[in-house]
């Protein structure tokens, strides 16, 4: 495996010493969904490699695809996925009670699945997301969403017509900007100096301790660990106030920060401790975890090219996961792929081309094996589907067969 210094500059602190951990070659955009067998003439792969920051250990894929490429026409609508949804209803009370917001801006509001549990709770809430198929879908319902990039024009405009809100949010967005100087810059104006900008990202503590790999993928641009992530809002004037950790998306990290200085919170401390406990922050540890991911794989790879041979094999769950198991795994042979989304079922899977179907299909064709490559919703996947008789897999945390 190479580890070759990169010549680009960290995204968190600037630095010009990246590490490559991990190079998974061309692959699919993870959401890059074909819609039929004549689109595979035009499927475009892209270089993924991540590295590590030898300064601030921040872990980030130094070349980004173009936004519009990756999030014109997108195909994840959160409210689409039940676990999602609570999670956001859980979340809007949590903001309404600990900060009582009159006015909230929603940074990457997909459909608005934020935005509508916070209007039940009195609180006028706007969004802005890029996707105009996902804002579309926001905007039947009654909300109010801006389609386009949250920068400084967007935000001047939603505070000339809003004037200045007490909370800005973002959950799993954040991560997906090249840029995110500019995402803060943007909030600033927006953002009363009393306010609160509350983020939500994928963890790098979770992608270490359990090899989360599979998340490693274009639109997921940076992974933060609240170290890295504080450092970077320092360098724009914020102050983290909190922090804790979530289960959402496999793993998550919610940071609280202000513009002024707040006394922190024991979440806060408890979550630093860990960080250091692990050696999170370390750089030595992500190349050892870059190792461990290649064996990951190569032990899922060879135990799904055997038991191909004698069996039928589904997936179940085309998320972005999916699209980096079955293209790193080279698992061309499985015969289908289950999705409830509409957005999704009737396509076909990046890369490999595997049919995407609704979960009915399963009924009429029962497999003897089913992938759940959507490994972190794999309790509520059997449970949905108690009916099947045959054997389920998940790869993550570990390679397990029930």
């Amino acid at each position: 495996m190479s580890m070759s210094i990169s010549t680009h500059r960290c995204r968190g602190c600037q630095a010009s010493s990246l590490q490559e951990i991990i190079d998974l070659g061309n692959m699919p955009l993870a959401g890059g969904f074909l819609s039929d067998r004549a689109s595979i003439a035009t499927e475009q792969r892209y270089p993924l490699k991540t590295h590590v920051c030898t300064q601030c250990s921040l872990i980030q894929i130094v070349d980004p695809v173009d936004p519009n490429i990756l999030f014109k026409d997108y195909s994840f609508a959160s409210s689409t996925i039940g676990q999602l949804v609570s999670h956001f209803e859980q979340y809007a009370k949590w903001l309404a009670e600990r900060y009582h917001p009159r006015q909230v801006v929603e940074i990457g509001c997909n459909d608005g699945v934020l935005l509508a549990p916070l209007e039940k709770l009195g609180i006028k809430a706007a969004g802005v997301d890029i996707s105009e198929n996902i804002t579309d879908l926001a905007r039947k319902r009654g909300l109010d969403v801006v389609t386009g990039y949250f920068d400084q024009r967007v935000t001047a405009a939603l505070r000339d017509r809003l004037g200045p809100v007490d909370v800005v949010t973002g959950s799993n967005c954040f991560p997906h900007n090249a840029d995110p100087g500019a995402i803060l810059e943007a909030a600033k104006i927006v953002l009363s100096p009393e306010g609160y900008l509350c983020l939500e990202v994928m963890y790098a503590g979770d992608l270490l301790t359990q090899l989360q790999w599979d998340t490693l993928y274009h639109e997921h641009l940076t992974f933060y660990s609240l170290g890295t992530l504080a450092r970077l809002l320092a360098r724009f004037g914020f102050h983290v106030v909190h922090a804790e950790r979530l289960p959402m998306h496999g793993g998550s990290l919610r940071v609280v920060a202000s513009q002024v200085q707040r006394a922190a919170t024991a979440e806060l401390s408890e979550v630093r401790a860990y960080e250091e406990s692990i050696r999170l922050n370390d750089p030595a540890t992500w190349v050892d975890f870059g190792a461990r991911c290649k064996r990951k794989i190569e032990i899922v790879r060879s135990t799904f090219e055997d038991l191909a041979r004698g069996h039928r094999i589904w997936a179940y769950g085309a998320a972005g996961k999916a699209t980096l198991w079955l293209n790193a795994c080279g698992m061309d042979y499985l015969e289908a792929m289950v999705d409830a989304s509409p957005l999704r079922a009737g396509k076909l899977m990046p890369g490999v081309h595997t049919p995407i179907v609704f979960p009915e299909e399963m009924k009429k064709h029962p497999p003897d094996y089913v992938f759940i490559t959507a490994w972190n919703y794999a309790p509520g996947i059997a449970s949905k589907e108690s009916w099947f008789q045959g054997i389920w897999a998940t790869p993550l945390p570990e390679l397990r067969f029930f």
